[in-house]
């Protein structure tokens, strides 16, 4: 098999950075809810809502988020194999992006939050399907 080009070295430098990022949120899994409800009060967002859906809500997001980076770290081993993935994970980040800036808008988040949560994901999923599009120019297999 021929050597990566620049772009699928990129692409896999950016996949793992993305994956180990997001699986920072296994943390928050287990988090103890004083250690959530602590952070949620120096956001200055108040105390939390307490209750069983909160709860459910908070851990199963973050493991949605786990498993997001899993995969991102499982691309990034093969990127020539999974390109085609590739590309439609990062499209739908994407649209992801949106759907966050309408729900962090909609729930009246901090404006520091709303200004760095959806453009960092437009970050890290344009710079990941701009790679994938620049290497699949390179290498039409």
């Amino acid at each position: 098999m021929p050597p990566h080009t620049p772009a699928e070295r990129a692409l896999r430098f950016v996949l793992r950075l993305n994956g180990l990022i997001t699986c920072l949120a296994l943390v928050a899994i287990f988090m103890p809810l004083e250690w959530m409800n602590d952070t949620h009060r120096r956001l200055g967002l108040g105390d939390l809502p307490r209750g069983p859906i909160f709860e459910y809500l908070a851990r199963t997001v973050s493991a949605m988020y786990v498993i997001h980076g899993l995969l991102c770290l499982l691309l990034a081993t093969d990127v020539r194999r999974f390109g085609p993935i590739i590309t439609f994970v990062a499209s739908i980040e994407l649209c992801f992006a949106a759907l966050v800036l309408w729900i962090d808008r909609r729930a009246q988040m901090p404006v520091a939050w709303t200004l760095i949560e959806a453009p960092l994901i437009v970050l890290f999923s344009g710079t990941t399907l701009a790679l994938r599009c620049r290497a699949a120019r390179a290498r039409p297999d």
